[in-house]
């Protein structure tokens, strides 16, 4: 990526959204994907991931591993406000570890990391959350100063806060039914909208649009 990027994938399960950020995630060196659902584990070590179920033991291992680099599934237990304070805390540690090393050696020394996230409408949803777990509101606004990339993935964007799809640089959108998540494509492409929205709906599997700016292009994952 040739800037820091703070992308969102769009779609229904099994429209290829996931295959879409395993490749966006696959050439960093340095890498925290957090996914609740247990579900991951084959994919994760597929590509490569190891399994960290506390942040403690996240600390200590991108510590370890930060001059080599590191890629780690975080899975949290799945419990709605335990996923909100988790997701908060490692938002949290990542940007403090960034600013940490910048103040020791020089901001222009900091690596870059990916931060990515899955299942958001749970974990970061569009409703107010209290204080202590404001840690992703921070990250999705300022993490890329800490140069740390952002993604996030979700079925449902419509129930995703606005402070994360309101700071994206790039979505990639695959195959959507629900209506809410349609009037969220409407409305995000203005006037074009009602357009999108009917295109997004006969997506096929593996079919997305990538909408950055305001430019809307059409594509296919391949493999």
């Amino acid at each position: 990526m040739s800037e820091i990027a703070r992308y969102g994938f769009f779609g229904r399960s099994q429209s290829g959204k996931s295959t879409m950020l395993d490749r966006v995630m696959r050439p960093h060196k340095r890498v925290v994907l957090f996914d609740p659902l247990p579900a991951r584990a084959k994919n994760a070590a597929q590509e490569g991931f190891a399994k960290i179920e506390h942040i403690a033991e996240l600390s200590d291992a991108v510590r370890s591993s930060y001059e080599s680099g590191f890629r780690f599934w975080f899975k949290p237990e799945n419990e709605e406000e335990f996923l909100q304070q988790s997701l908060s805390d490692v938002s949290y540690f990542l940007i403090d570890l960034q600013d940490q090393y910048a103040r020791e050696f020089g901001y222009d020394k900091i690596p870059e990391l990916v931060f990515a996230v899955d299942e958001m409408s749970d974990c970061f949803p569009n409703q107010l959350l209290k204080k202590d777990r404001n840690g992703f509101s921070k990250m999705c606004r300022s993490g890329r100063h800490s140069l740390i990339h952002t993604l996030g993935a979700t079925q449902r964007p419509a129930e995703v806060s606005t402070k994360f799809r309101g700071q994206l640089n790039a979505r990639f959108i695959f195959n959507l039914t629900e209506a809410a998540d349609l009037k969220y494509i409407e409305e995000l492409g203005g006037r074009n909208g009602k357009a999108l929205a009917d295109t997004v709906a006969n997506l096929k599997a593996l079919e997305y649009i990538r909408y950055a700016g305001s430019d809307f292009t059409r594509g296919k994952l391949t493999f």
